[in-house]
């Protein structure tokens, strides 16, 4: 595990600028490097949440939900990121131990979350069963 700052910064530095500004350009960079210095990279203050956003989920989140995630640093993915509100329920980006999901919560209580691909329209899809 990477734990110098300075090499950890380098190394963001680096790779950004190999990627230029290209979100899939930057996640297949990330697919190639240390799993140790992935996670290390991915819940940092090196690149931001919407980054982290896309690489684990290959798709553009929308046009609100993507200027907040670019607005939060990527470490503010491990106590989650506000992607949308729907009537009492937000839609919350995070990433735990068991990696990245949509939590659906009115703010107190979490009612799902949702993993993998599409984990997103799923998270979308149950808050609108719940409002019918």
């Amino acid at each position: 595990m990477m734990t110098d700052y300075e090499q950890l910064a380098a190394l963001a530095d680096r790779i950004l600028e190999e990627a230029e500004e290209d979100d899939v350009r930057l996640a297949g960079i990330l697919d190639g490097i240390d799993d140790d210095v992935r996670r290390e990279l991915l819940t940092s203050d090196l690149l931001n949440a919407f980054q982290v956003y896309y690489y684990y989920f290959r798709e553009y989140p929308g046009d609100l939900a993507a200027d907040r995630l670019m607005l939060a640093p990527a470490s503010e993915t491990l106590r989650g990121v506000l992607l949308d509100e729907v009537d009492i329920f937000e839609l919350v980006f995070g990433v735990d131990a068991e990696g990245p999901a949509i939590v659906v919560t009115d703010g107190e209580t979490e009612y799902g979350r949702f993993r993998g691909k599409g984990a997103r329209q799923k998270a979308e899809d149950f808050v609108l069963d719940e409002l019918v």
